[in-house]
């Protein structure tokens, strides 16, 4: 059930959506063959040859996004690199030519799934589990990364504001906490966002104390 992006082919809800984007231009009816002998449900969208991959995915709103190079194109990463960052989505890449420095390059960028050769019917399904697992586990490890560096910033900023209001205003370490955290609970607002304002404002004159 391959098709380009322009048709308007309405696919089973439960469907997997792989957007095949084929640099060459060459295997793509071979690879929606393959696709669809390993899983008839398997819904197979091609960009349009040049399109940007960005857009494709835009457009397309698949599950999984396969690249299939004949050669290393590094030009071709920046496009992974760029969908890696804004659309978080598993990216098998199949490639003619070995070239162990730019399989780093593309797993730097994002690619789930880096592979050397043609596409072997029998390896296709398990190969989209394992990248799709592998991205939902990176895709976790980074979000706690984020999470505990969320934690980190708002942490330095309460700090920050607390220093601010025992250098400016003479409170002890004590004081300038309870001073926020009752700021926080007469506007109705996080700690975090008493410590900002508080941090912008830093030209105003003292604040009045009332611990």
């Amino acid at each position: 059930m391959a098709r380009h992006l322009l048709n308007t082919i309405h696919e089973p809800s439960d469907a997997l959506k792989i957007l095949v984007a084929d640099t060459d231009g060459n295997s793509a009816a071979e690879l929606s063959a393959q696709l669809t002998a390993q899983d008839d449900s398997f819904h197979v969208i091609f960009a349009a040859p040049g399109e940007n991959l960005l857009a494709a995915v835009r457009s397309a709103g698949p599950d999984v996004v396969i690249v299939d190079m004949g050669r290393p194109d590094r030009d071709g990463l920046d496009s992974v690199r760029t969908l890696s960052t804004e659309q978080m989505l598993p990216v098998l890449m199949f490639i003619d030519v070995d070239d162990p420095a730019f399989m780093e390059e593309a797993i730097a960028a994002g690619v789930s799934s880096y592979h050397v050769g043609g596409i072997d019917v029998p390896a296709i399904k398990p190969i989209l589990r394992t990248a799709t697992a592998v991205f939902q586990r990176m895709r976790a490890l980074r979000d706690q990364l984020s999470e505990a560096q969320h934690q980190i910033d708002a942490r330095q900023t309460i700090e920050a504001a607390k220093r601010l209001l025992m250098t400016r205003d003479k409170m002890s370490e004590p004081a300038a906490h309870r001073f926020l955290q009752r700021r926080a609970m007469d506007q109705q607002k996080k700690l975090l966002d008493i410590a900002t304002t508080l941090l912008q404002e830093r030209p105003s004159k003292g604040v009045k104390r009332d611990e």
